[in-house]
């Protein structure tokens, strides 16, 4: 691909669309948003006039059909991502789009096929992988499993109970319009009516911890045993020979409660992501070292924002011509955990 400004069309503009990803990729000067997607007409022309983006249409079947546009970024519930993904997948067009990528493994399958099928990358906002305290946490996780220094991996821990997410972001542009009536894709058929509300939060909220868990600890985690009989939820996992634990649950507070812990026979690192919509405040992370002269120290990251460095990543991918490091083909393990701990804890 030239090296020319990639050309973006956007599909929704609420308040993830306006002041993460909108914000975001205007931001970029390698890229330029050409095009905005979105069925509520006022909106789409205000939000178009404040990012200076030079065409609206209604849909983003008008976007798949366009040769002017490079590929999408696709902000949009998820339970329209399905239909809106594959079909700009079939055209061709590269599409990021945000987590969770869907409802459910069947649909997930289908947005995987179809990207195989228009041969164009799918990249899923799993932004915490880009984060450049987890980036850190990383390498040395890698490092140590290679030099044995800290011995092996005997256990890992991922506690998410939420909190104040959004860091007091605001100033996107509303409207009182109504979202119109559209098709979208159903629960999984399995689920029981009653457990529809659980199995969104858990999808919604927590594929990030699961998501987290799997690149730090390089396992696809098979599900062993699940409670969710309370407000909190407990999810026991197995690693690939060590247990993964997952402490779940929603706690009315100003501040964000989310960290994850990797534990070797000789120390330990924790991660502490920020809330998800802090700008420019990597993840805090701890590394603790024992034996004869235990210590404890704090590498300092670089003041980014994971959102910001997601996006640089895929317009990078997209101009390379290379698979996202959240590509669709790896999300779609996350749908399948999901599911499995639903079945496990909400199906009975």
């Amino acid at each position: 691909m030239s090296a020319e400004k990639l050309r973006i069309g956007f599909v929704g503009c609420g308040f993830m669309g306006q002041l993460v990803h909108l914000a975001n990729f205007a931001a970029q000067e390698d890229c330029e948003v050409v095009a905005l997607a979105e069925l509520r007409p006022r909106l789409r022309e205000l939000v178009a006039q404040k990012y200076g983006i030079p065409r609206t249409v209604a849909t983003h079947a008008e976007l798949a059909e366009a040769d002017d546009i490079d590929a999408v970024v696709s902000i949009t519930p998820e339970d329209l991502n399905e239909r809106i993904t594959c079909d700009l997948l079939h055209a061709g067009k590269p599409v990021m789009t945000e987590k969770p990528m869907a409802l459910s493994v069947e649909a997930a399958r289908r947005m995987v096929e179809a990207g195989r099928e228009g041969q164009a990358q799918l990249m899923v906002g799993f932004m915490k992988r880009y984060d450049d305290g987890v980036r850190e946490a990383l390498r040395l996780i890698e490092g140590w499993r290679e030099s044995g220094e800290l011995g092996e991996l005997t256990f890992a821990r991922g506690h998410c109970f939420c909190g104040g997410w959004t860091a007091g972001l605001a100033g996107h542009i509303t409207t009182d319009e109504q979202y119109p009536e559209v098709e979208r894709t159903p629960l999984p058929s399995w689920l029981p009516e009653q457990a529809a509300g659980d199995y969104r939060r858990l999808n919604n909220v927590f594929c990030h911890n699961v998501n987290l868990l799997r690149h730090l600890l390089g396992s696809p985690l098979e599900v062993r045993h699940v409670d969710m009989s309370g407000p909190s939820w407990v999810v026991l996992l197995d690693g690939g020979g060590f247990p993964v634990n997952l402490e779940l649950g929603i706690l009315s507070a100003h501040a964000w409660e989310e960290h994850t812990r990797v534990y070797f026979e000789r120390g330990w690192i924790e991660i502490e992501t920020p809330p998800p919509l802090l700008r420019n405040v990597s993840a805090k992370v701890t590394v603790y070292r024992g034996g004869e002269a235990p210590e404890v120290r704090q590498p300092i990251g670089p003041w980014t924002w994971a959102f910001e460095n997601e996006a640089r990543h895929f317009l990078e991918c997209v101009r390379e011509g290379r698979e996202p490091l959240s590509s669709g083909r790896d999300s779609l393990r996350d749908l399948e955990i999901m599911e499995d701990i639903a079945r496990e804890g909400l199906a009975g």
